[in-house]
């Protein structure tokens, strides 16, 4: 196994057997959903993006694990906002990067609802005419945003009646 990979699976493994079980595997595949394995995942972000080695992620190391820079190129407007975002909302002590808790805060927030955020992106990206309400025809003109969408069950509930509609 790779140093990385063990480490994962020792967390997860709870009872210390070195055999996992379905829950202990599913912990293993997925530590996101699992609160016994939440610092693993923290760690290994940390990991990844941490390029200087200095246990933080500075701003720039944060675009940098999104978005590759041109060098004198200009920054497209959705880098400026993630710089934004780091500054108003994943820097929350100020100093200029996140350390673990920050972190944390950041890739497994406490009080986010991923259906909520992926029904109002669903909504933002296909409502034209911004009446916070979605049409057929604009699902329709829409529908790949919609075929792509774990909301709609990848597009399955799409092709299914619906009284509501």
């Amino acid at each position: 196994m790779l140093p990385r990979d063990e480490r994962r699976f020792n967390m997860a493994d709870q009872d210390g057997d070195k055999v996992a079980t379905r829950e202990e595997f599913t912990a293993f595949l997925h530590p996101e959903e699992f609160e016994h394995m939440r610092d693993i995942v923290v760690l290994e972000t940390l990991e990844d993006i941490d390029k200087n080695g200095d246990g933080f992620v500075d701003q720039d190391e944060y675009v940098a694990d999104m978005f590759a820079h041109e060098e004198n190129g200009p920054e497209p407007d959705w880098v400026v906002n993630e710089r934004e975002q780091f500054e108003d909302f994943r820097d929350l002590n100020k100093d200029g990067k996140m350390d673990k808790e920050e972190i944390q805060h950041w890739i497994l927030p406490q009080d986010y609802d991923h259906a909520q955020a992926e029904a109002r992106h669903l909504v933002y990206e296909s409502d034209q005419d911004k009446d916070q309400k979605l049409t057929k025809e604009e699902i329709l003109e829409n529908w790949n945003m919609f075929v792509g969408s774990q909301a709609t069950n990848y597009g399955e509930d799409l092709t299914k009646n619906h009284d509501e509609l």
